[in-house]
């Protein structure tokens, strides 16, 4: 069998184990709240969707994903709750095919490693979570940028930050770090533009103003004012977990320590990577900015590691990174998502005998030793960017120049 086949039969197997995951209840909760939003985008329209006395946590990016699908929902009832989770899988192979395009000698195999994460599995079409959603439109958006298409790069990362704001850092990082020289990064600048104009496009769409979207996302961040939300990470091995991070620790709130802490981290990182125009590099610091906000800020969720494990992928595809740090990230990953899944035994309503097993696994030391590594990966990832920062100029890039260029 040729290499063309094996690579066939690769994608043609990770769609079906799609489709059997997306067959499977998702988590209750965030489906339900998908549900929810798609129903009444379907009755009222996006512009009088943002209402007062309606719960959306929200930003439009994934609303717009979930408002073609309620109308769907409508006509065909008993589509739902199952069509609601193909998005994440279908955004699954946009990661993958974005990590082939963008990879080095081992893109491909960063694809397939990619598609068949049991992480990857579990956060998108078991779960049901829109984090690929979010990381499609951001790698997307660095090829396009790379492809000197400035105008759809900005469009592209504009959807993400719309979908997963909190992945907005790794991001910018990784744009700053495919910048060839500082009059590349003043061109990184330059696509603020259509940025802007897509943020306020959609923001118009849903009846919402420049200044209502940010409101919104303060207001959706203090949703969930604790140390950590189920994330095992710095502050749950401190004790913070649903513990409110406006809490004091060394004279200063939580809070305030851990976005110092991940502001410090990505600046570190976007610093070590900026105008190197270096694909490898780029994505090591994109890699190492989420898994520093994921192990240092307050109010981070299980899932909101997701991105570093594609990131590293696409560094490891140009050997910028060893397999073990992609393989921690995926395990770290993983094991936080269990974890969150896991956490519904504690509500009758949700529980199953399964995740009562496996919730009852999660005592002392285990999800403590995930917290350290946890931390450890974030350490690491940076320790490894600044090492590659001290090493000459930036590679050329071997696929060809940008389009333009």
């Amino acid at each position: 069998m040729g290499r063309h086949s094996w690579g066939v039969l690769v994608w043609a197997g990770a769609a079906v184990v799609r489709l059997v995951l997306v067959a499977l209840p998702g988590h209750p909760v965030d489906v339900g709240a998908f549900h929810a939003w798609a129903a009444r985008l379907a009755e009222v329209g996006p512009r009088a969707f943002y209402a007062p006395g309606v719960f959306v946590d929200y930003l439009p990016g994934y609303l717009l994903v979930l408002w073609p699908l309620g109308l769907l929902v409508r006509s065909f009832p008993f589509l739902a709750p199952e069509v609601l989770k193909l998005p994440p899988a279908v955004a699954d192979f946009a990661v993958a095919y974005w990590l082939r395009r963008l990879g080095g000698p081992r893109g491909g195999l960063a694809a397939a490693a990619y598609l068949w994460n049991p992480a990857v599995l579990l956060a998108g079409p078991w779960w049901g979570q829109a984090e690929s959603v979010a990381v499609a439109w951001l790698v997307g958006s660095a090829w396009a940028w790379h492809q000197a298409r400035h105008g759809w790069a900005g469009l592209l990362f504009a959807l993400g930050a719309l979908t997963k704001p909190q992945y907005a850092a790794a991001g910018v990082v990784l744009l700053l770090g495919l910048a060839q020289g500082w009059p590349g990064v003043r061109v990184v600048a330059g696509t603020a533009g259509s940025f802007l104009a897509t943020v306020v496009g959609c923001g118009f769409l849903f009846g919402l103003w420049p200044w209502d979207l940010v409101r919104l996302a303060l207001g959706a961040a203090a949703t969930y004012p604790y140390g950590s939300v189920n994330a095992l990470n710095l502050w749950y091995l401190l004790g913070w977990n649903w513990k409110p991070d406006p809490t004091g620790a060394l004279g200063l709130p939580a809070g305030v320590w851990g976005t110092m802490l991940a502001l410090a981290a990505v600046a570190w990182a976007g610093a070590r990577v900026a105008g190197r125009g270096e694909v490898g590099l780029a994505a090591l610091g994109a890699a190492a900015a989420s898994a520093s906000v994921f192990a240092f800020a307050t109010r981070m969720h299980e899932r909101y590691l997701f991105p570093a494990v594609p990131f590293v992928l696409l560094a490891w595809s140009w050997k910028r990174a060893r397999s073990w740090l992609w393989a921690a990230a995926s395990g770290v990953l993983l094991c936080n998502l269990v974890y969150g899944f896991a956490y519904l035994a504690n509500f009758p309503e949700y529980a199953t005998p399964l995740w009562k097993a496996v919730w009852a696994g999660f005592r002392w030391p285990l999800p403590q030793a995930v917290c350290v590594l946890s931390v450890g990966l974030a350490v690491a990832c940076l320790g490894f960017v600044g090492a590659a920062g001290k090493r000459g100029g930036a590679t050329p890039v071997p696929w060809g120049r940008p389009r333009g260029s």
